[in-house]
């Protein structure tokens, strides 16, 4: 018999979460590439989880129902790029900063396991099902070309991007800045090129620099990159 507490984490949904048992266009493309046939057999081992209280980071929770909850749009990226002013949430990944605009951000949760996928590239951890979302889980070490740290990657950052919802793996949330446009270097990929791929900005801070990531190219980057696990 399950508890209240069983019942409210498998049974019931927040606002917003409600899909019918269908997928987004951008969840099944992810599945076709990344799962193939079996992709029944995936969801069936992957339990859902219902991050709340001290496995949330706080100040990170769950937005639901709001335009959050939509994902990104395709000219989102463009109008942060104009803005006077942009909240960056930043966080550690070995020695290097990298942050996010805040407006991306779903929620900040504690590590979960993945199932793991056979057949998908080193730098995606596998999936979870999370509030009903398939989600896949990237690890940003892999994609970002930084050589492995001893230290594991204690949180995942929860991001909507275009009907899929991704979840970054990170050290440690670092800290937030409210950056003028004048200091975020917005031409970023004119003076890096390719190992600028992942990014949309350089936040000059001091004597550091923060790489401010883009939603948008890691998302079509996974979707578009090809390679089996050791990729």
């Amino acid at each position: 018999m399950k508890t209240p507490e069983n019942y409210f984490i498998e049974d019931v949904k927040l606002p917003g979460e409600e899909r019918g048992g269908d997928l987004s266009q951008a969840e099944q493309a992810f599945l076709d590439k990344y799962v193939g046939l079996d992709q029944d057999g995936v969801l069936s081992r992957t339990p859902r989880v219902d991050p709340r209280s001290d496995a949330v980071l706080p100040g990170f929770a769950a937005k639901q129902g709001g335009p959050e909850d939509q994902g990104t749009d395709a000219g989102f990226e463009a109008r942060v790029r104009e803005m006077p002013e942009v909240q960056l949430v930043s966080f550690a990944l070995g020695e290097r900063e990298f942050a996010l605009p805040i407006m991306v951000i779903q929620e900040v949760i504690k590590h979960v396991p993945a199932t793991k996928l056979p057949a998908a590239p080193s730098f995606i951890a596998g999936i979870i099902n999370l509030r009903g979302k398939v989600t896949p889980l990237l690890r940003l070490r892999n994609l970002m070309g930084l050589k492995a740290e001893t230290g594991a990657d204690r949180f995942i950052v929860i991001c909507r991007h275009r009907g899929l919802q991704v979840g970054l793996m990170i050290q440690s949330v670092a800290t937030m800045y409210r950056a003028r446009h004048e200091d975020v270097d917005w031409g970023v990929a004119a003076h890096f090129g390719d190992s600028a791929e992942f990014l949309m900005g350089l936040l000059k801070n001091g004597d550091k620099l923060v790489s401010v990531l883009s939603i948008d190219s890691l998302v079509e980057g996974v979707l578009r990159r090809e390679g089996g696990p050791d990729a």
